[in-house]
């Protein structure tokens, strides 16, 4: 008799630890929020918090990656998507997390703290923008295999300008809290565009 396997839930105390963290991160600041903190505001001992993760670089990390699962970012688009599809999907999926007020907080935390604390800055670009690119890049190669898009340059290069476009002017006036120039569905419209143009077959 064959078994499936069904992803466990997130423990209640995991949750609520993630949560506190999150919360005291865009607070208080990275390098101002302490374990003891943490422990306070979700109710649990820092025992607990250990039990789950190794260090705060640890549990920055987890809330990146429970964010990006949330808002299923990471998800490949249906295979059966053509290449303006599966990008416009993957564009539209990114910007909308990247745009909402905690990403846009959490980000501002990472650059401020860097610079003192370069394992955060590890933790977030390696669960972020490394494992997202490396997501992107395989659905390319999908697309260059289906003769769809040009085999001759290399997949993580389109992945890589693809999420440069996205992150272009719309996103950097969000981040200086300004108004943004277009539209959420614009970027992402024009980023698709280019890219097709670029690197579409004919």
């Amino acid at each position: 008799m064959s078994q499936t396997r069904t992803r466990s839930k997130p423990s209640a105390k995991r949750e609520a630890i993630l949560d506190a963290a999150q919360r005291l991160f865009l607070d208080e600041g990275y390098a101002a929020t302490s374990m003891d903190a943490v422990a306070a505001r979700a109710g649990v001992s820092k025992a607990t918090i250990y039990a789950h993760f190794e260090g705060k670089d640890q549990l920055f990390a987890a809330i990146m990656h429970r964010r990006c699962e949330a808002s299923f970012v990471f998800a490949p688009p249906d295979e059966s998507f053509d290449a303006a599809r599966t990008f416009t999907t993957y564009g539209e999926r990114l910007l909308t997390l990247l745009m909402t007020p905690d990403a846009l907080a959490l980000y501002r935390v990472v650059v401020a703290e860097s610079a003192r604390t370069p394992e955060l800055a590890q933790a977030f670009y390696d669960t972020g923008p490394v494992r997202g690119k490396a997501v992107i890049a395989a659905s390319v190669v999908r697309l260059q295999e289906r003769g769809e898009l040009v085999a001759e340059v290399d997949s993580t290069v389109i992945a890589d300008q693809f999420v440069g476009m996205l992150r272009a002017e719309t996103y950097h006036l969000a981040l200086l809290g300004l108004p943004p120039g277009r539209s959420l569905d614009d970027t992402v419209a024009a980023a698709v565009q280019t890219l097709i143009r670029a690197y579409g077959r004919r």
